[in-house]
């Protein structure tokens, strides 16, 4: 005992020895067996693994998730360049076909005899309205310095629009033939011996009166500028809806539908004296 006291350390590697050689021949006589040992020393590996393995796992999803949100940034990416490109294929579509009615319009007015002779031609777009339901009162951006000027006559490929009333450097605004102010003289296209006068009623529509309360007019009948007044002759006006027999006044009367459609003017064409 006393030999034990004095010499305590190399008990202890002695005593650590002899456990170390007792695990080894338990271990190699328990060849494929798990020991007692062997279980514990498995539980706490597995206890340790456990937490490292899902950390891996969430790893590896976490840089998963990150590519596969990359991947779609990219084809989003790809997608928005596709729709511009679309876009853009729209657009030219869209002008091209602004470009072909607009060419209509004007195939359309150098068709009206007797106009083409005398006059240029200044195509304007419609820029501004005065608030109404109908194109009464409006703007367009061509003024003096495209040779527009006040009065002057203003048409589309479909009739009549109306006149200038007056006109700056870049913009000009136009009364049309369905505002109340603005009478014109017509000739009816089938004879063109049967005389009137029209003027708007402000509510997109024409109304007039025969200068011979005899005039055959009848319904169906095409009206166009007479070329007396400011004018040219041989513009289409409108069709005539209704005839009617004023008591008051004596007069053979007509309601007329305007042949341009004024809810939506979009271009229109200033005739410039030569």
């Amino acid at each position: 005992m006393n030999w034990l006291r004095e010499h305590k350390i190399l008990t202890v590697i002695l005593s650590i020895f002899f456990l170390l050689v007792i695990v080894v021949v338990i271990s190699y006589s328990n060849i494929g067996n798990s020991t007692v040992l062997g279980r514990s020393v498995n539980k706490v590996v597995a206890m340790i693994q456990g937490p490292v393995s899902s950390a891996g796992n969430g790893v590896k999803t976490g840089v998963y998730g990150i590519l596969q949100f990359r991947n779609i940034l990219k084809e989003n990416e790809e997608l928005k360049d596709q729709i511009s490109d679309l876009n853009r294929e729209i657009i030219q579509i869209k002008m091209t076909e602004a470009e072909l009615a607009e060419l209509q319009n004007l195939s359309n007015i150098l068709g009206y005899e007797n106009v083409t002779p005398y006059y240029s031609y200044v195509t304007a777009d419609v820029v501004a309205m005065d608030g109404s339901n109908w194109f009464n009162l409006f703007t367009i951006n061509a003024g003096t310095k495209d040779g527009v000027y006040k009065d002057a006559v203003v048409i589309n490929g479909d009739g009549l629009i109306g006149r200038v009333l007056e006109a700056g450097s870049d913009w000009a605004k136009v009364i049309s033939v369905i505002d109340e102010s603005n009478s014109v003289s017509f000739k009816v296209f089938r004879d063109m011996q049967l005389l009137g006068i029209l003027s708007g009623d402000g509510k997109g529509s024409l109304k007039g009166y025969m200068v011979d309360t005899e005039a055959a007019v009848i319904e169906g009948d095409i009206l166009i500028t007479s070329g007396m007044g400011m004018y040219p002759e041989g513009i289409p006006i409108g069709k005539v809806k209704k005839v009617e027999w004023n008591n008051d006044t004596l007069l053979k009367t007509v309601n007329i539908e305007p042949s341009a459609y004024f809810k939506n003017l979009q271009k229109v064409t200033v005739l410039v004296k030569k």
